[in-house]
């Protein structure tokens, strides 16, 4: 590494998301936050409390939340030593953004491509600069998957069993970070199968590699099962059954994943732009992609399941059209060079990587995201750049980081103020109530139902069969927020009579929206819109105050 590249690296990777630190919490980050509260509790029972959080109507923490406590071990002595501040909580997980690109930086130099630029790329690409500027769990869990691979590389090279040792230290603490690191274990051992080294892996290697995960997550399962009943990792798994089955639905989540690589990437989508100016590399296959993404557009998005707020209009559709073109021609001509039979073992490490992390998102995840984005970049940046027929020019590779870090940095502030709006909206809810008596009650999700339990409100639960339910009593207030809306309660609330009392619309200025459904875009899930991000205007939310005024007769 040349002498200043570290720091090229760390300000690349650190400095987009500083001007974001104190960004109000966010889609799941309550949740670890109120892990790691408890994990300061009872530091062995970290999932030990009950909520009311997702659609499901769980309360039980082990059940709602089918992640690893791992992150909130981590933030637990931050929360202790600074409380709930945004900006200390953020700035407690940049670490993993430094680790995520100096592993990423080892792995380039090893695969013989221009790091820096490789690098670049990489960390200015939408999905790694919006996620790392949160605490969710995805650049970590991405960050000690990309140390296990660097260390794998430099155990081949060196044969250093301690190297080995440590790659599968690594690859344990990524699945105890997010249970998608797991596919860490797969992916090392395809490594010592494929890759060439100073020696032939031997029983040891196989079971420093390997076994060291695998014992730590066969512990892990056993310790859940004694504390709460089950197996943690394994009700994950109940995801995938509930996944819808219809038609439409998997149309939908297999038409999104190329939209979500191309433009959660961008790298795919200015690539392939690059490619339609210049007629390379392989125009005929970027064209046909690009007919591929319009007849989606046209005719698969639209009638998709699960059914969208807003209708598909001319710019979302363009946009789609784009990222289902781009992200598909962008993965099948890198794993047609890594499959080749001419290619070498590295590059099939690679292909295996990226085809190992697509089938994940099509076939296992049970929505598309910016995650699975930022899961396949790494190996499917690196079989471009390692290809002379693939690879763009130098100077087109910093003009390709330039363009997507513009975008990257609209992204991250459209996120920031969305998640803002929440914060600023439960002040403005506290004041309009002011001492007046009454229960205060919301429907709503992420941190919109933090915030508001800052301020005395407690989410609003249906009845049913087993439970009554919330009970509603007459001068009980009602805050509702149109885009984060929590359990379905419409049929629910049509028994009591509200008197709207006050409505706040968030706005911003800036013409970029990242999960909202009235603008149709769905970075942090597919369900939410067409694309991963819109161009729009439309409001970050809506927020009303009702009172409730009559209640249903027994």
């Amino acid at each position: 590494m040349k002498a200043r590249e570290p720091l090229a690296v760390a300000a690349l990777a650190v400095l987009p998301i500083a001007p974001f630190a104190s960004a109000a919490f966010g889609i799941d980050e309550p949740v670890f936050l109120a892990v790691a509260h408890r994990i300061l509790v009872a530091p062995l029972d970290p999932f030990g409390f009950a909520m009311v959080w997702d659609s499901t109507g769980a309360s039980e923490a082990a059940r709602f939340n089918l992640n690893p406590p791992l992150l909130s071990y981590w933030l637990a002595p931050w929360l202790a030593a600074f409380g709930e501040s945004e900006t200390w909580l953020r700035v407690a997980v940049w670490p993993f953004a430094l680790l995520a690109a100096f592993s990423f930086h080892a792995i380039a130099s090893r695969a013989r491509v221009d790091a820096l630029r490789a690098t670049a790329l990489f960390l200015a690409a939408p999905a790694f600069v919006v996620l790392a500027a949160t605490f969710q769990l995805d650049v970590a869990v991405g960050a000690w998957l990309l140390l296990s691979v660097s260390l794998l590389l430099r155990a081949r090279a060196s044969g250093a069993p301690r190297d080995e040792l440590a790659a599968g230290c690594a690859a344990a603490v990524a699945g105890l970070t997010k249970y998608v690191g797991l596919a860490a274990i797969p992916l090392l051992g395809a490594g010592l199968a494929l890759l060439p080294g100073s020696r032939r892996p031997r029983l040891g290697s196989w079971m420093r590699v390997v076994g060291i995960p695998v014992a730590a997550l066969a512990l892990w399962g056993l310790y859940t099962r004694a504390q709460y009943g089950f197996v943690h990792y394994a009700a994950g798994l109940a995801l995938v059954g509930e996944r819808g089955t219809s038609a439409a639905e998997l149309a939908s989540h297999v038409a999104s994943l190329p939209i979500w690589y191309g433009g959660a990437l961008a790298f795919p989508l200015l690539f392939f732009g690059l490619c339609l100016v210049r007629g390379r590399p392989r125009l005929e296959v970027a064209v046909i992609a690009g007919i591929a993404g319009a007849a989606v557009a046209l005719y698969v998005l639209p009638i998709g399941r699960p059914l969208r707020r807003v209708p598909l209009d001319l710019g979302d559709g363009v946009l789609a059209a784009l990222c289902f073109g781009a992200g598909l021609w962008c993965v099948g001509l890198a794993l047609a060079r890594g499959v080749a039979a001419r290619s070498d073992p590295l590059d099939r490490f690679l292909a295996l990587w990226a085809g190992g992390f697509a089938a994940f998102s099509l076939f296992v995840n049970w929505h598309v995201n910016a995650a699975d984005a930022l899961l396949i970049a790494p190996p499917l940046l690196l079989l471009w750049l390692r290809s002379p027929r693939l690879a763009p020019s130098p100077r087109a590779q910093w003009i390709v980081t330039a363009a997507a870090l513009a975008l990257s940095l609209g992204l991250v502030a459209a996120d920031a103020a969305q998640r803002n709006a929440y914060r600023t909206a439960a002040s403005q809810l506290a004041a309009a109530i002011g001492d007046a008596p009454g229960t205060r009650w919301q429907v709503g999700q992420w941190g919109f139902q933090h915030y508001l339990a800052r301020v005395g409100f407690q989410p609003l639960v249906p009845g049913s069969a087993r439970s009554p339910g919330s009970q509603l009593a007459p001068g009980d207030w009602v805050a509702t927020a149109r885009n984060v809306s929590q359990l379905d309660v419409a049929a629910y609330m049509e028994r009591f009579t509200l008197k709207p009392v006050d409505r706040f619309v968030a706005e911003s200025r800036l013409p970029l929206r990242t999960t909202n459904p009235d603008a149709g875009a769905g970075f942090y899930t597919h369900h939410g819109g067409y694309v991963p991000f819109a161009i729009s205007r439309v409001p970050l939310d809506e927020i009303a105050l009702g009172r409730v005024i009559g209640v249903p007769r027994e």
